[in-house]
């Protein structure tokens, strides 16, 4: 069952009478729909909303450092007006909100909405088929939708044509995973326990390490992440992280050939 967040998504995007999701505008989209924003540095959180009587502030943080992002954080805050005009409320929203982490009803529709304007299912699958799996290709579908690559990564888990999973951490400590459903690998309980200490994510927490562009997929074994069954071969496979580090966050992105 389609949810109302993404029928919501294509309503507009029908609206707009586009075909190419990047030429929408987002502050004239919330401007249509009774919003302003305002771009003004804010502490601890990338977007802001106030929704009184039918009309809504947007603020956006003008430290963001990449437009993508600022265009999920948009799209998230139109989500807000759209699908919840009836409330009376503030939404402030951060990479526990924007990354899937917080799990909020609210939230997730804002998301999901944000996902589907921007990414719209079929254009998304479309992009994939027959594309091979790898960091590469997560920048390239990022460029092509004008997406962060966090978002170009959960999209893919839905979406892509190859099985993959992700783990969020902050501060070192893992706050969420996701996989496809076609990843049949056992993950042990590892939220708000350390990165593991052979990981790609913890080069990063314990030496600063950043991987160039051309290294950023490297090979690791999979009991690296996974649980290793009685009769599971601790096979290679690969982790590429996308680091933010204002947030000290990784996604950790876990697959194999």
């Amino acid at each position: 069952m389609i949810s109302k967040a993404v029928l919501k998504a294509r309503e507009v995007f029908g609206y707009c009478g586009i075909e190419d999701p990047t030429a929408i505008s987002l502050p004239d989209l919330i401007i249509y729909y009774n919003g302003i924003v305002n771009e003004t540095p804010l502490n601890n959180c990338d977007g802001r909303m106030v929704m009184k009587n039918g009309r809504s502030i947007v603020s956006l943080n003008s430290n963001i450092e990449f437009p993508q992002k600022k265009r999920f954080v948009l799209a998230h805050e139109l989500g807000h007006i759209l699908l919840h005009s009836n409330n009376e409320a503030t939404f402030s929203d951060d990479y526990s909100t924007l990354e899937a982490y917080k799990h909020g009803s609210q939230e997730k529709e804002a998301n999901d909405f944000a996902t589907e304007l921007l990414m719209p299912e079929l254009l998304f699958k479309n992009a994939c088929f027959k594309q091979k799996f790898s960091p590469d290709l997560i920048r390239q579908l990022s460029e092509k939708f004008n997406t962060s690559l966090t978002s170009t990564i959960y999209r893919f888990i839905d979406l892509g044509n190859h099985p993959i999973c992700i783990f969020f951490s902050k501060d070192g400590k893992i706050l969420y995973h996701k996989k496809s459903p076609q990843l049949y690998c056992k993950i042990p309980e590892r939220n708000k326990l350390s990165v593991p200490s052979d990981s790609v994510a913890n080069e990063y927490y314990s030496q600063n390490r950043i991987y160039r562009k051309e290294d950023s997929a490297q090979q690791i074994s999979k009991s690296t992440w996974f649980e290793l069954g009685d009769y599971d071969k601790d096979t290679p496979m690969f982790e590429f992280c996308v680091i933010t580090p204002r947030y000290n966050t990784v996604v950790s992105v876990i697959w194999e050939k």
